[in-house]
């Protein structure tokens, strides 16, 4: 058998290809349009800016990206080789001399780059978007209250403080027509003011400026009721400060390495999970797609998802376990890998792929012959 790629090679590579790119494009469709509309609410609550929108969207894709390239990968050769048996070419592929172990060869040329971008991945790129996720985060937190606000409804400000902000003049760089209203000293304080704007002194400390206002100073029913008009009349802001806070994820692969603690050790494991995963799982998918031409396209992909669904919360689960020492670091998450190799070598040997050794072997055809 020579090392160089044939037609058909080349036509099965090209069939999984798209089948992949195709699945893995029509995910992330789905999951980011509601990841979109999550990041929407945020911004209509104020938790976030709107200029965060995009960064917040930019590192979701590559989160998702990583967690769905497995799962793309067995939904694409299932798909690609579920037609190929549906239009009966995998009867005219075997009738030409080829048996189904060499169906790897081009299966291969997929998942070993995948598996290896995959691996870039989750060592060097996911710790670097963790950590900018990281740092964006602490920035929105850092931003003071008043920045926070949003225009045409009450806005709550601290534990015990409502403010209303009407409309902006971008002109004037003002708000105009503004209510606050707060609870100090067991006693209630409102203003109502034409307009405000951000004003800074010399020592770089920021006050919200409030102009042509009435201040009203006592508690509805008592007598003592202080009425109070002016003409500027400043409210300090506190800026605050929020660290970026580092997480495991966010951390080198060196740090990983060197450290101790059972989080990171998780983490370590948990990026060569993935990569391992998917080759795993480009072997497994190979014989969960033979099915014959009555049984139409799809008659594996229910198994195939189950299979692949529990073998993610197997891993999901074993990571938990490292991180709360109920197993040893070197039994990780490899049990679980040990149990996908089991059951990928029990379908194999189910649908005839380890007996079929020689070139025109049949016999996982399910019936069909080439003439």
């Amino acid at each position: 058998m020579t090392t160089k790629l044939t037609i058909i090679d080349k036509y099965i590579a090209k069939e999984l290809l798209t089948a992949c790119l195709s699945v893995i494009f029509v995910l992330l469709v789905i999951v980011l349009s509601t990841e979109l509309v999550h990041l929407l609410s945020w911004v209509s609550q104020g938790i976030i800016p709107i200029g965060a929108l995009l960064s917040y969207l930019f590192n979701s894709f590559f989160e998702f990206t990583v967690v769905l390239i497995p799962l793309s990968l067995l939904m694409g050769i299932l798909l690609a080789f579920g037609r190929l048996y549906r239009d009966s070419e995998m009867a005219a592929i075997m009738s030409a001399g080829i048996g189904p172990l060499q169906w790897y060869r081009p299966l291969m040329l997929i998942a070993i780059p995948t598996t290896l971008l995959l691996f870039l991945l989750t060592m060097y790129v996911m710790p670097l978007i963790a950590q900018q996720r990281a740092l964006i985060t602490a920035e929105i937190q850092s931003r003071a209250e008043v920045d926070t606000l949003l225009l045409g409804q009450f806005n709550h400000i601290g534990n015990n403080g409502v403010l209303f902000l009407e409309s902006e003049d971008q002109k004037k760089h003002q708000i105009d027509n503004v209510f606050f209203q707060q609870h100090r000293d067991e006693t209630d304080h409102v203003d109502l003011a034409a307009s405000t704007s951000s004003y800074y002194d010399e020592e770089g400390q920021r006050y919200m400026m409030m102009h042509d206002g009435t201040h009203y100073a006592g508690n509805p029913g008592e007598a003592d009721f202080r009425i109070v008009k002016y003409k500027d009349y400043g409210i300090r802001i506190q800026k605050r400060q929020v660290k970026a806070q580092v997480s495991e994820a966010s951390k080198s692969m060196s740090e990983l390495l060197v450290s101790t603690i059972p989080a990171d050790q998780a983490e370590l494991q948990w990026r060569l999970t993935l990569p391992i995963a998917t080759i795993i799982v480009a072997f497994m998918a190979l014989p969960l797609s033979q099915t014959d031409p009555r049984s139409g396209r799809y008659s594996k992909l229910a198994l195939a998802l189950i299979l692949y669904l529990v073998y993610s919360n197997l891993l999901s689960i074993g990571k938990t376990w490292i991180v709360q020492e109920k197993v040893p670091v070197w039994f990780g998450t490899w049990w679980v890998h040990a149990i996908a190799i089991i059951v990928t070598l029990l379908l194999l040997k189910r649908s005839g792929y380890l007996a079929a050794s020689g070139p025109g072997n049949s016999s996982v055809s399910g019936g069909q012959r080439g003439s």
